[in-house]
């Protein structure tokens, strides 16, 4: 049975959130980039620990950007982050995509970076976003899909891993595979139209299939204690897959892609 909410499996997850904090605009938010202007009023849904939120207030500068994350913890470091950097035109809050705070017609650009795949209602997440857009304003979400990863040699002790993760995402509420239906959820949510896209994120280096299976291990931590609560995933075999994931990272020829759908929204004049 699922739970009686959306449950984040990361939360509170220092590894994974340190790997959050290697994101950026000119990476992530590339697909929206292009549509930004200065003067701009920004929103950042689901921001982090900011990394990616500072890199879109430059875009928009002098124009004013909100970062709004669930966990205080996250919004507290983006605001550090903020402050070391000078940042002027950024403010974080604590929030809920769900129920923003914020009057119709306050912004002129919403993002949502890896959010909306955790949702169990997406569409009344993303109408949330359309109601805070002024008439023309435009919506980015971006989320990878499960079901376009590759992994290379794929044994099955990562087989086993890949399956365990989509079932966990799915058990609290979420949608593995959900970014390759944005065009029709924005649709549905109220825009006038939308265009889709997709980016790949790959590893095929020394350095990029180390740097991935850190993300693996930090992925893997914060989702064991429902994979191993729920039966999924024994504990005494997290070494196992943790040396696993060690043993694809030094071989010469690893390989990883994934695939992350990417939408745009327009809200009507």
């Amino acid at each position: 049975m699922h739970p009686p909410a959306e449950i984040y499996t990361q939360r509170a997850n220092p590894a994974f959130e340190a790997e959050l904090a290697h994101r950026s605009a000119a990476r992530d938010a590339a697909f929206l980039l292009p549509w930004l202007r200065p003067g701009m009023r920004l929103l950042d849904v689901g921001c982090g620990p900011g990394a990616i939120t500072l890199g879109l207030a430059e875009a928009v500068a002098p124009g004013q950007v909100v970062g709004i994350d669930i966990q205080p913890a996250q919004v507290e470091q983006a605001r550090s982050l903020a402050s070391t950097r000078g940042a002027a035109t950024v403010s974080f809050e604590v929030g809920s995509i769900y129920a923003l705070a914020f009057p119709e017609r306050s912004f002129d650009a919403v993002f949502a970076n890896g959010v909306v795949m955790h949702l169990r209602e997406p569409v009344r997440a993303l109408a949330e976003l359309r109601r805070v857009l002024r008439p023309g304003g435009i919506a980015g979400v971006r989320d990878p899909d499960f079901g376009a990863t590759l992994y290379a040699p794929l044994t099955p002790v990562f087989e086993r891993l890949l399956s365990v993760r989509a079932r966990v995402r799915r058990h609290n509420g979420g949608d593995p595979f959900l970014g390759r239906h944005y065009r029709r959820l924005l649709l549905e949510a109220g825009f006038e139209r939308a265009e889709a896209g997709a980016s790949v994120d790959s590893a095929g280096s020394a350095e990029r299939t180390r740097r991935h299976a850190g993300f693996l291990k930090a992925m893997l931590h914060g989702f064991t204690p429902t994979a191993v609560s729920q039966g999924w995933l024994e504990q005494s075999a997290i070494g196992t897959i943790v040396s696993e994931i060690d043993a694809w990272a030094q071989r010469p020829d690893a390989f990883y892609a994934a695939t992350w759908c990417e939408a745009i929204g327009w809200a009507s004049d």
